[in-house]
């Protein structure tokens, strides 16, 4: 027998290549796709229960949002932008699915800890339930946009037909993130109220109730290169352009907001995959 050599360590195991897990990780989540519709639904079961209006408020809530920006934006600022409550509704969509989406799903793990120590289902479908969610909110509030486009002279027309990408991109976007956020919290618990801090940050620097042509203005080039970097940014747009413009979005649009929602689900599912096996430990 040859004897190792003090300098000598035992040879680690290689870690799992990424892609494969990532592929594995994905096809568990189609395989419960049942359940994952099934918690979507006692999510908006529940939000709306004993509710007088119900589900009404799906589309009640961004109207009274667009009316509130409208009263302060157009009206006491200013700001000249004509058709002012469409342009609003076009940005207030995308953003609430990104921002409500993310920050419900932040403590989807920690608020469904007891079903996760007793259920062998994979651990992603808790926040990607949430973020199915708020699409379902988001798809109900478009006969309310479409009303607004029409009340606004400017009826749906061929450029509608970049809506479905921009759900996708959006809801991408935001799946990416809410398995990063999910996960996070649970080892660090104070993040789901930095996260909300960070969401209110984030909605003032992205172009939703001013046109993204107002970041051009900004004296200091540095600022507006920071800003222009703004990945929530494209999305909007692409919604803004397809509604409000009445155009089909430009292609730096469209090729941003891919990369983006690409970029954002890649990063949080890599690292929720990653860090799965681990939540048990701090649930």
């Amino acid at each position: 027998m040859t004897a190792l050599s003090p300098s000598a360590s035992p040879t680690r195991p290689a870690a799992p290549p990424a892609a494969p897990a990532l592929a594995r990780a994905a096809a568990d989540v189609w395989r419960f796709r049942e359940l994952l519709a099934l918690l979507v639904l006692r999510d908006l079961k529940v939000r709306y229960k004993r509710s007088v209006l119900g589900m009404i408020w799906t589309l009640l809530n961004p109207l009274l949002q667009m009316v509130v920006y409208t009263l302060v934006f157009s009206t006491i600022l200013r700001i000249g932008v004509p058709d002012y409550p469409l342009f609003v509704l076009c940005g207030l969509l995308p953003w609430s699915l990104l921002a409500v989406g993310t920050t419900g799903a932040s403590t989807a793990l920690v608020g469904n800890q007891s079903l996760i120590r007793k259920v062998a289902v994979p651990q992603a479908v808790y926040p990607l339930a949430v973020v199915g969610s708020k699409l379902a909110d988001a798809l109900l509030s478009l006969p309310a946009l479409a009303l607004l486009a029409f009340a606004a002279g400017r009826p749906p027309g061929a450029s509608w037909a970049w809506l479905p990408l921009a759900l996708a991109c959006a809801t991408a976007f935001t799946a990416g993130l809410a398995l990063l956020l999910s996960s996070a919290t649970v080892f660090f618990r104070d993040l789901r109220h930095l996260v909300e801090l960070l969401f209110q940050v984030w909605f003032y620097v992205t172009p939703v109730f001013y046109p993204a042509s107002f970041l051009e203005q900004l004296p200091v080039p540095a600022l507006r290169a920071v800003l222009a970097a703004n990945p929530a940014a494209p999305i909007v747009r692409l919604f803004q352009d397809a509604v409000y413009e009445g155009r089909s979005p430009a292609p730096a649009t469209v090729a941003f907001a891919v990369l983006a929602a690409l970029g954002s689900l890649a990063l949080g599912a890599a690292v929720f995959t990653r860090c799965e096996h681990g939540h048990i430990h701090h649930l």
